[in-house]
């Protein structure tokens, strides 16, 4: 649904908004934001309202929490709504725990006791502070009711509700369901009104339910002395002058005629006195021993008379002796403490070696009559966030007995405990917490801790919660570019620059001190939090809900970090800042062992991006409404709206602005720095609207006059002023936002030059007042319609832009490894290049020093072929003699040369004019031992053109192959074997002659 009062309403928005109000907690000990996966910001959200969910975990005592939101300058609260577990109309908002001390009760004992315990933070002392309990029995024989006082020591209280004798039943057992409301303080018994039934319909929690036995089950144990004599004692505690008897059972197979029984006892007990349990068949003599540490008796038992027929098992045990044992006064000093009693069996005529083991019974002796032990908990759940915090979490616990009367003592010495699970939940030493120190690999529901003390013991159960790894970095864009127009001062500091002469130079050198903006992201650290269960299965238990993530920023922001803090960085723990291109990631490392929790992917890169428009949203005042939700006891669901009526005189307006990117991006202007920001706020009427910095609000706020009502503000959105050049003061992006409501649409102008349709500029330049923000106003988020009439101003200053983009100072650019590894390799090649390009050249131009001789052919003709010819001395040899002529004329063209003492030969030959000419020349070495093969090159040349025929014909051109000097055929004649200098003369003589 459009809102009435947004602009640009006609197209869907590029992605989701809000109104970027800040919703806070306060008076609540621990709380986390959650959100639904894929659903941030909630559907409901719009550019007017926003809608945020929070999971309260403690429960708050002391008082009741407050939410708050707040867009300054306006703010508003409202107390959060008590649990959907609690009663609706409840007078004061207290979070108990109601433990059932008794599962069954009888007539001889027919008192239901309940102890109440406040749960959450510490609460205020005094004794009215602190509210009643009242317990509810329902019967089908009748209700009863009874009250207790919160003491203000402990947080807790013990209601002991007696049932009327008519409620149990001769011959069968019945069951009570127990409830309990509070209520405050009041004139009455303990300090607790009278109340009634009616609290039972309306408001009562329940406790659960307790049955009524005609008769008590005894309470005993048995211990075998041997394999016929079995020792019955009672196990419950004994009061100080309390009598108390001991059963000795025989089996019926038992044919011994007397025995004796030592008993060894403390002082402060001793033994009243022993009775047979059947006179006719045993009697028993009491003898006593004192001592000074020690009481001994002996109880000396002998057979009257025979044993009569016995039809039953002979396995089976009969009472045979009842043992009286009687308790001092004033023996414990009011503390509980055992009494051991030791037993031991005698038989007549037996060895002193042969005696029987020795049985010892504690009796548990206490002044108190001491019902249960109980262990109180500050609370039933625990997150494990010690894992991201590296801080432990801790659970404070009490241990405290209940007596008969509903008396509640703390006891602190002698307490035993221990976790049934230390993967998932840990215990003090002292036995005063239960706490997760971050080493737990995994949550579970229901995990028992066991505490004991004496004779008694007790559990307590609770839920650990543990997060989910990997954490979830979201980030509102992974891709940042820059901002084109958008410019901003440099980052570089403690550059000096020259003076500046004049105002023009002055803007010349700012605005070179500037460069482009980088887009920026908001980022969230979510993580779900799941129990595993106790028998190990795979199947979790969800807080909230699988879909549920909590919001984990305010812990894990300190130990988030960008790995390349040259590409970008994190500022505030929650808003990334693009710096150079590049690609890195943002990162999560445990405080505990430096992994990492979690990371995302982030790239920064130098294209260019435009801000197409600005959503504008007037706020004039905050709207909040809480209501409970359902998944969990302690969610919240806050939603709160921008009010946008027809203002008031001298009503202060604040604005609310989106930023629309190319890319197709949002981000609100509270993203980025306010001295980035320059805003110009305009109006058609100058003395309907003023500026907000003269009233003392904050900047990007207006005050509205009389005849504000409908009035359009224009808001564009400029670099800041240091970074303005000249005339290219275009503005980046501009928005419209209506006091009220905008007027009814009308039809559109037929010509594009209507006064209808003149742009904001032009407005607030003819018929308005501009004030410019500059820098410093960009507190509002803001978001608003690009005006189409300003696109024509800046299309004809992009090209100036683009202009002033390459002027700009460019940010620093980083080269890595592998580009200097490159380099490098280019460097080398170039080089190598370069030292190939030389050596060509140099080897050109010594090949063209070399003149060829003066009969050579014509420059023009084509290049000569050398051919290659392999083959054998022999064959060269055979060759070279059938290709010579003895008295060949030297007209032919024909010189021969040879020596005939190594057996070498060079031969020249040159065709007759307009043929091929062909010039051999041999070199060969005739080795002892073996043929060799010989390599002949022969270069065929073409003959010049022939001449005209009136010219005389020449003598034909003889071409030698010695085109080099001397040397080379010396070398060529000492190779041959002619070494002897006679023959070397002569040899280069008929040489010199031939040519």
């Amino acid at each position: 649904m459009c809102d009435a009062f947004t602009v640009g309403c006609d197209q869907d928005p590029l992605g989701p908004v809000y109104l970027p109000a800040a919703l806070e907690l306060l008076d609540a000990p621990e709380h986390f934001r959650v959100q639904q996966v894929g659903r941030y910001p909630p559907t409901n959200s719009s550019l007017g309202s926003r809608s945020e969910t929070f999971l309260l975990l403690q429960p708050w005592p002391r008082a009741q929490p407050l939410l708050r939101a707040s867009y300054p300058p306006f703010a508003t609260q409202q107390v959060v709504p008590p649990r959907v577990t609690e009663p609706h109309q409840r007078p004061v908002p207290w979070d108990v725990r109601a433990v059932s001390v008794e599962a069954a009760v009888t007539p001889a004992e027919p008192h239901a006791r309940v102890l109440f315990h406040l749960k959450g933070q510490d609460w205020p002392p005094g004794p009215g502070s602190l509210p009643c309990a009242r317990l509810h029995a329902t019967h089908p024989a009748g209700t009863a009711h009874r009250a207790c006082h919160f003491q203000s020591s402990l947080g807790a209280c013990v209601v002991e509700l007696e049932f009327p004798s008519h409620w149990f039943s001769q011959g069968s057992t019945t069951r009570a369901e127990l409830a309990y409301t509070l209520e405050p303080t009041a004139e009455g018994p303990g300090g607790c009104g009278p109340g009634g039934e009616e609290d039972l319909r309306e408001q009562a929690l329940p406790v659960g339910g307790v049955e009524l036995r005609p008769a008590d089950p005894p309470q005993y144990q048995e211990v075998p002395l041997d394999e016929a004599v079995t020792l019955r004692v009672p196990d419950v505690p004994v009061r100080p002058g309390q009598l108390f008897s001991a059963t000795v059972l025989l089996r019926h197979n038992f044919t011994a005629s007397a025995l004796t029984l030592r008993i060894k006892v403390k002082k402060g007990l001793h033994v009243a006195a022993a009775r047979p349990a059947q006179p006719s068949l045993w009697t028993a003599k009491l003898d006593r021993f004192k001592g000074s540490k020690h009481h001994t008796t002996l109880i000396t038992c002998h057979r009257a008379g025979p044993t009569g027929p016995n039809s039953s098992n002979p396995l089976e045990l009969s009472e045979f002796l009842w043992v009286d044992f009687l308790v001092e006064n004033g023996t414990s000093g009011g503390v509980a403490v055992t009494r051991p009693v030791t037993w031991q069996l005698e038989y007549a005529g037996q060895a002193p070696e042969a005696e029987k083991d020795k049985m010892v019974w504690e009796i548990l002796v206490s002044e108190r009559d001491i019902r249960a032990l109980v262990p109180l908990a500050k609370a039933e759940e625990l997150v494990n966030t010690a894992l991201l915090t590296g801080e432990p979490r801790r659970v404070p616990v009490r241990l405290v007995t209940v007596d008969s009367g509903g008396a509640l003592v703390e006891v602190t010495e002698q307490i035993g405990c221990e976790s049934a699970n230390t993967q998932v939940l840990q215990v003090s030493e002292t036995c005063d917490a239960v706490f997760v120190s971050g080493k737990e690999s995994r949550g579970a529901r229901g995990v028992r801790v066991d505490f004991w003390w004496r004779r008694l013991r007790a559990s307590l159960r609770l839920t650990v919660w543990a997060p989910l790894l990997p954490l979830r970095v979201e980030l509102s864009d992974t891709t940042l570019e820059q901002v084109r127009g958008w410019r901003v001062p440099s980052a570089a500091e403690g550059v000096p620059e020259p003076e500046a002469t004049g105002m023009a130079e002055e803007a010349e050198r700012r605005a070179r001190g500037c460069r482009l903006q980088y887009q920026r992201a908001s980022v969230r650290f979510l993580v779900p939090f799941a129990a595993h269960p106790l028998d190990g299965g795979r199947r979790l238990t969800h807080l909230l809900g699988p879909d549920w993530l909590l919001d984990v920023s305010h812990l894990v922001a300190p130990h988030a970090r960008v790995q390349d803090p040259r590409v970008a960085s994190l500022e505030g723990g929650s808003i990334l800042v693009g710096r150079e291109p590049g690609v890195t990631s943002i990162e999560v490392r445990s405080p505990l062992s430096d992994s990492i929790l979690g990371e995302q992917a982030l790239a920064v890169t130098d294209d260019k991006v435009s801000v197409l428009e600005l959503r504008v949203q007037p706020v004039m005042g905050i709207s909040l409404a809480l209501s409970r939700g359902t998944a969990h006891p302690g969610e919240v669901t806050a939603t709160c709206w921008a009010q946008s009526a027809f203002p008031a005189p001298k009503q202060e307006v604040a604005l609310s602005l989106w930023l629309s990117f190319s890319d197709h991006t949002l981000a609100p202007a509270e993203l980025y720095d306010h001295h980035d920001l320059g805003l110009s706020v305009s109006a058609e009427e100058p003395s309907a609207v003023l500026p907000a910095e003269e009233r003392g609000a904050q900047l990007g706020v207006v005050v509205s006059g009389a005849g504000a009502e409908g009035l359009p503000l224009h808001v564009a959105l400029h670099p800041p002023e240091p970074c303005r050049r000249g005339r290219h003061r275009v503005p980046l992006a501009s928005g419209t936002a209506w006091l009220g409501l905008p007027p009814a649409p009308t039809p559109a102008p037929a010509l594009p030059s209507s006064p209808g349709r003149s742009s904001p500029d032009t407005e607030a330049s003819v018929g308005g007042k501009q004030w410019e923000a500059g820098g410093i106003g960009g507190k509002g988020g803001v978001r608003g319609k690009f005006e189409r009439a300003e696109e024509e101003a800046g299309k004809e200053a992009e090209a100036g832009e683009e202009e002033e983009e390459e002027e700009m100072v460019p940010a620093p650019q980083r080269v890595t490894d592998l580009e200097l590894g490159m380099y490098a390799l280019l460097g080398i090649f170039c080089l190598a290049i370069l030292i190939f390009l030389v050596n060509g050249v140099v080897f050109v131009l010594r090949y063209q020093r070399k003149e060829p001789p003066d009969g050579a052919i014509d420059p023009a003709s084509p290049q000569p072929h050398n051919w290659v010819w392999l083959g054998t001395d022999q064959e060269e040899l055979s060759r070279q003699l059938d290709r010579q002529s003895p008295g060949l004329p030297k007209g032919e063209g024909g010189c021969p040369c040879e020596t005939g003492a190594g057996g070498e030969a060079l031969t020249v030959a040159q065709a007759p004019a307009g043929g091929t000419t062909s010039s051999s020349s041999t070199l060969a070495r005739k080795e002892a031992g073996g043929r060799r093969k010989r390599v002949e090159f022969v270069t065929f040349a073409t003959a010049p053109p022939a001449q005209p025929s009136e010219e005389p014909v020449g003598p034909p051109a003889v071409q030698s192959i010695l085109v080099a000097g001397e040397e080379d055929i010396r070398w060529v004649c000492e190779d041959m074997g002619l070494k002897d200098p006679e023959e070397l003369r002569s040899y280069m003589e008929r040489i010199r002659g031939s040519s």
